[in-house]
């Protein structure tokens, strides 16, 4: 299912005279989300499927929605030309429950909670926000210069920082750990266990005071545990 909005990528959403909001009842049954453009999605857990889109018209003309398999897609026509200093659209995203997020170039996903197991993915410059991780396990990974900000409580957590990002999981509390950073991305989380922590370059990783770590190191990274 593919669906052509009436949307340039980068700035912020348009809200003049001529910004339009539309419905998509159409796309459902998703279990992720995916954003490859300068746009921004907020994401909310609810108890049926809604996706809105608010912008400029001429924004939304340029843009793209599908679903493929279980994920939602956002982004833009092909052959298409767009100034990173031009308006971007908000799509407003309602489901049940999100497992996969997916973030690629400028744009900034927001996501309310995750109530199973969740993997967030980021690549670009663009910036993650999820307000309460909840489930099993999570994994977060930053490949890139962008940001993934997250609080909540899960059993164990994956960290993986390759480039110049960050993962700021500080208010994330897990009784477990996975961590990998190479080059010069931060991590961070409140970890209460068992941590394996692989660093490669000038990378930092701060794990807190209840953390056991186990560090494999290459190059002039720091580690803080416990």
């Amino acid at each position: 299912m593919v669906i052509g909005l009436t949307g340039c990528s980068g700035g912020e959403p348009a809200r003049d005279s001529a910004s339009t909001v539309r419905n998509v009842a159409t796309l459902r049954d998703f279990t992720g989300v995916a954003l490859d453009s300068g746009d921004q999605v907020e994401i909310t857990q609810g108890n049926d499927f809604a996706v809105r889109v608010e912008g400029d018209a001429a924004v939304q003309d340029r843009m793209e929605i599908r679903r493929e398999g279980e994920v939602l897609k956002i982004g833009r026509k092909t052959g298409g030309i767009w100034s990173g200093g031009a308006p971007s659209a908000r799509v407003h995203v309602t489901m049940p429950a999100i497992r996969v997020a997916v973030l690629a170039g400028s744009g900034d996903i927001s996501i309310d909670r995750t109530s199973d197991d969740f993997a967030a993915t980021l690549s670009g410059s663009g910036d993650m926000t999820i307000g309460q991780l909840r489930g099993d396990k999570a994994a977060l990974t930053v490949a890139g210069t962008g940001k993934i900000a997250a609080a909540g409580a899960v059993r164990h957590l994956t960290l993986s920082v390759a480039g110049t990002g960050d993962i700021d999981a500080r208010q994330v509390k897990a009784n477990g750990a996975t961590v990998s950073v190479a080059g010069t991305g931060d991590v961070a989380a409140d970890i209460n266990g068992p941590v394996q922590v692989t660093l490669v370059g000038s990378g930092s990783a701060t794990l807190g005071r209840d953390a056991r770590c186990v560090v494999n190191r290459i190059g002039t990274g720091s580690v803080d545990c416990g």
